[in-house]
């Protein structure tokens, strides 16, 4: 759980920057048209995360924030930035398989055949 709570601080604060016009990107934003969508992206950031570090919503934090920052990566690859997005797709990546590995890998169970 540590690296799921680890992460998710970190989505928080990152999230929070985006609604307070203290954000260190913030001219990068304006050059790409998305400082009028900040507090929304920031109030989805949030909101993912904390869906992710539930067990319940595990699965659907997982899947929202995958495509968030998947989409933040194909909006970078033009301005060559996509480490940006890609390293902290990564690191849920990694802590969503050390917290749950049943979300990556399915395990078949075996059946045997009455005869």
């Amino acid at each position: 759980m540590i690296p799921t709570i680890l992460i998710v601080s970190l989505l928080i604060i990152s999230g929070g920057l985006k609604l307070t016009p203290y954000h260190p990107m913030l001219l990068h934003f304006v050059q790409l048209g998305f400082d009028a969508y900040l507090p929304l992206l920031g109030i989805a950031e949030i909101s993912f995360a904390l869906l992710f570090l539930f067990p319940v919503t595990a699965r659907l934090g997982l899947l929202l924030l995958t495509a968030y920052f998947g989409g933040a990566i194909a909006i970078e690859i033009p301005y060559q930035m996509v480490a940006g997005p890609a390293v902290p797709l990564g690191l849920i990546w990694i802590a969503a398989f050390i917290r749950q590995p049943s979300l990556f890998i399915e395990k078949k169970h075996l059946v045997a055949s009455a005869s």
